[in-house]
């Protein structure tokens, strides 16, 4: 099946949204001059030279496009590690990062309210795809399909719209003190909890049973003087907007079958990003200002009101506290509840600077003993 792609800025996009939202009441001559122009503007853009073609590609009955080819046309580049299953991207100036198995696209350090953009994988020949819905909502573009090619015409100013890169912003050089006052705007996960001091609870500290290091913050009951179990909610810690949301989520088969993808784990001697994702069980994303994201993992439950896109705040319940991803979730024995979260910066754990005790220094100001 041939198909053409024909892509244009996201503007215009937004521009027939407000008129559709204006309709009422509204003067049907400035309605009639308003298509006018608009048909007249699509007359001129088929009449445009593309600035590339991409082949597209058909995976998993899927219309898909390869990224190496996309990289080529526009100057960029790209990088696909086979065994953590990432995908890295630089396009139009703007990088671009995607894990395998996870519906999330992330720009820039910032992760985007889409669900549409994932890795496609070609299992024979282990080659990655990108669906053609990376052009709208990776590139801000509009297109139409047809015959097997993407004929990929001026976007800049829809690029220009999306999350540019902060080039300011430096994590390496931030202060103990300084990242006090980053993060400080967040709110208490749990109400009446407070954050664990136990080294092994803390972001950073060694993971020997699979050859890796723990991502970011545990609440036990036994370590936060709180009750936690599975009807203990979970607040979005401060006003953000969900970013991932997993409604379907589906736990390993058996006991056997997390061993077996956890074999992989001591074969390698450390964790695939792909199985690291499963391993984190449920969970719902949050995508704060100046960069600031958090990962909520181990899910019991989500509420079923809460969507993709949705804004939330302090006192909005993301989810219950749960043990999904781990063994205890596979043998059915209650063990293990708690809430695990990573906080990230542009693409970055918070942690990554400084050592245990000032991780703790850190977690310990925000998060301490509640009044």
């Amino acid at each position: 099946m041939k198909r053409i792609i024909l892509l244009a800025a996201v503007p215009l996009v937004l521009a027939g949204c407000q008129h559709q939202e204006g309709e009422a009441g509204q003067d049907p001559d400035e309605i009639l001059d308003y298509d006018t122009d608009e048909h007249t503007a699509e007359a001129e853009r088929e009449q445009e030279e593309p600035d590339f073609i991409l082949d597209v590609y058909t995976v998993d009955e899927l219309e898909v496009i390869s990224p190496v080819e996309l990289a080529e046309k526009t100057g960029g580049s790209v990088s696909y590690d086979e065994i953590h299953r990432t995908l890295e991207m630089t396009v139009g100036g703007s990088r671009y990062y995607l894990v395998y198995g996870v519906p999330v696209l992330e720009q820039n350090g910032i992760y985007l309210d889409t669900d549409e953009v994932f890795i496609v994988l070609d299992e024979k020949e282990k080659t990655p795809y990108l669906p053609v819905s990376f052009l709208e909502y990776g590139l801000g573009a509009e297109f139409n399909l047809e015959n097997e090619r993407a004929e990929v015409f001026p976007n800049g100013e829809a690029v220009a719209a999306m999350a540019a890169p902060d080039e300011t912003f430096d994590l390496h050089s931030k202060t103990v003190e300084e990242m006090i006052d980053y993060l400080s705007f967040l709110d208490y996960p749990i109400k009446g909890a407070e954050v664990s001091t136990q080294a092994s609870h803390l972001p950073g500290a060694p993971r020997d049973y699979r050859n890796g290091y723990h991502e970011g913050v545990d609440w036990y009951d036994w370590t936060t003087y709180a009750v936690i179990n599975t009807d203990t909610p979970i607040y979005g810690m401060g006003e953000g907007t969900v970013v991932r949301v997993d409604h379907g989520y589906e736990e390993f088969e058996s006991p056997e079958a997390r061993n077996q993808r956890l074999s992989i784990t001591y074969e390698l001697g450390f964790t695939p990003e792909y199985l690291l994702d499963k391993l984190r069980g449920q969970q719902v994303w949050v995508q704060y200002d100046n960069g600031v994201m958090n990962r909520f993992a181990h899910l019991d439950d989500i509420p079923e009101d809460l969507s993709l896109g949705d804004r939330v705040d302090a006192e909005t319940v993301i989810g219950f506290v749960g043990n999904s991803g781990t063994s205890g979730a596979v043998n059915q024995d209650g063990s293990g509840l708690h809430l695990h979260h990573d906080l990230l910066v542009y693409g970055d754990f918070f942690w990554e600077p400084f050592t245990l005790e000032e991780t703790r220094e850190i977690l310990q100001e925000i998060w301490g003993p509640q009044g």
